[in-house]
């Protein structure tokens, strides 16, 4: 066997992060998202949506949630409530997973990610696509 399918035979053996409450519960709903989005994502681009390739993939797998004085942190706060048509602000730790686990980010892989109404997902894509052009000039600075 090879290095790669011993992998494989081990990702096979492994439950499903919905039969294992306890890590569930400890984990809570964004890292549960997280577990579970590898096995599902579509990196393809969705016709008739808004596509949007996630340029700052690889800087962002060095950025924690809730990091005082981090600006890409604040970025992503304010993008957060940023949303003038409902008055509860999106979730961070979720645009934070979609930041750090979608190469093209449309409302299809938000809904497989998040579980969210393609209503609510539309909102994610378009904090994201607002605040895309931001992270990116924050990351040229640091280089």
């Amino acid at each position: 066997m090879t290095v790669e399918n011993d992998m494989q035979a081990f990702y096979d053996s492994v439950l499903p992060i919905e039969e294992m409450p306890n890590l569930s519960k400890r984990l809570g709903k964004s890292g549960v998202e997280r577990v579970r989005y590898p096995k599902i994502k579509d990196t393809s681009y969705q016709k008739g949506s808004v596509n949007i390739d996630n340029t700052v993939l690889n800087q962002m797998q060095y950025v924690s949630p809730n990091t005082l004085g981090c600006p890409i942190n604040e970025y992503i706060e304010n993008a957060a409530s940023f949303n003038i048509q409902d008055s509860r602000p999106l979730n961070i730790n979720r645009l934070f997973n979609i930041l750090q686990c979608m190469e093209v980010v449309n409302t299809r892989e938000v809904v497989k990610m998040t579980q969210l109404s393609e209503k609510q997902a539309r909102k994610y894509v378009r904090a994201i696509k607002f605040i895309l052009p931001f992270l990116e000039r924050e990351f040229e600075k640091d280089h």
